[in-house]
């Protein structure tokens, strides 16, 4: 398998450069038109991970208007246009990348390079995946393209690294070429995109079975693997920014501490995979959720005006407990809320846009 590597590397540098010097037309139009829809800047560039977990700078053309909260354009759906819409569909706002091919960072076929702040919430098993390098294309997006939830995804990455081949590369590039002139596959159901990943969905515990969705509240029913009944939990928008987590017990017993750490681990991740920037919730004062919540990240918030921030008013039988969901990036603490363990106020930059 050693010496398919480097017929691997020598066919990407091959079919990289190719494709650069026939497509150099179509990529100068793009520019242009990107420019003429959506503004400067014509790239979308972001750090991303590929072999041996190595940090690279991705290139692709902007699809999404730039964010200005005075117009109203903060979230994905507000900022793609139809304009964007069409160069997702066809991909071309990836030809840039074949740059990152050429460079060595990137692969024509292997696991779709992510965002560096995924990094801490994979799996073990789910690292695998940057065992090769990063590709354009591979057995995910020849699987569904963004329709494919995380962890399935994931699992076909970890697939291709156990049986990379050159045949495997053929036939994911054949298909490739096919779902692309389908624009199959570009969202997943009910986002404009696809969502962000915020820690792994699979459990060996427990089983989330979602009730209701809308805009602006979810609910799932909770179940033992082995069938029993344990609660509710849900989900709901405080502001654009701020989403409320609960949990219910339906059962007469409370459910043991390692099924209420996974319940609350479940659903953190579930409020990582939106767009987001804290969750939060108000457990009873006395409650064990108190240790566990601050075993993964959760800070207590006592001042009330910083309570306001987050829809929460004081109560003497409840805390609030707040988590910043991408913790390696700073938000606007006097629009979402600040401080806790002693920090005071955060400062703002601007978040990373992951689903470009």
């Amino acid at each position: 398998m050693i010496g398919y590597h480097v017929i691997k590397r020598l066919l990407d540098i091959l079919g990289a450069l190719v494709a650069l010097l026939v497509l150099a037309p179509v990529i100068a139009v793009v520019g242009v038109l990107v420019l003429l829809f959506l503004g400067a800047p014509m790239f979308f560039t972001q750090e991303r991970v590929t072999q041996g977990e190595r940090v690279f700078r991705l290139w692709k053309f902007r699809s999404m208007l730039n964010a200005d909260p005075e117009r109203g354009l903060v979230s994905d759906g507000q900022r793609m246009t139809r304009f964007g819409r069409v160069l997702r569909s066809s991909s071309l706002d990836e030809l840039p990348s074949l740059w990152n091919v050429l460079r060595g960072d990137m692969s024509l076929i292997g696991p779709r390079p992510l965002p560096t702040r995924y990094l801490p919430h994979y799996s073990d098993q789910q690292r695998r995946r940057h065992q090769v390098r990063g590709g354009l294309s591979g057995m995910a997006q020849v699987s569904g393209r963004n329709r494919v939830r995380w962890d399935d995804r994931f699992d076909l990455d970890v697939e291709y690294v156990d049986t990379l081949s050159f045949a495997l590369d053929l036939r994911i590039l054949l298909r490739t070429v096919t779902i692309v002139l389908r624009a199959d596959g570009i969202s997943q159901d009910g986002e404009v995109t696809a969502e962000n990943f915020g820690g792994t969905l699979k459990s060996d515990l427990l089983v989330f079975e979602q009730r209701t969705r809308t805009e602006a509240i979810t609910t799932w029913a909770v179940n033992g693997t082995a069938g029993q009944t344990i609660g509710s939990c849900e989900m709901s928008v405080v502001n654009a920014k701020t989403l409320f987590i609960r949990f219910d017990d339906w059962s007469e017993a409370a459910p043991e501490i390692e099924m209420r750490r996974e319940i609350v681990r479940l659903l953190t991740n579930r409020a990582r995979a939106t767009e987001a920037e804290f969750a939060v919730c108000a457990p009873l004062a006395d409650s064990v959720d108190r240790s566990i919540l601050a075993e993964i990240g959760f800070y207590e918030i006592t001042a009330p005006d910083e309570q306001l921030k987050f829809g929460h008013r004081q109560s003497a039988d409840r805390i609030l407990a707040a988590c910043r969901l991408w913790p390696d990036e700073t938000v606007r603490a006097e629009t979402y809320g600040a401080a806790g363990r002693g920090n005071t106020a955060m400062q703002s930059l601007p978040k990373a846009d992951a689903s470009q």
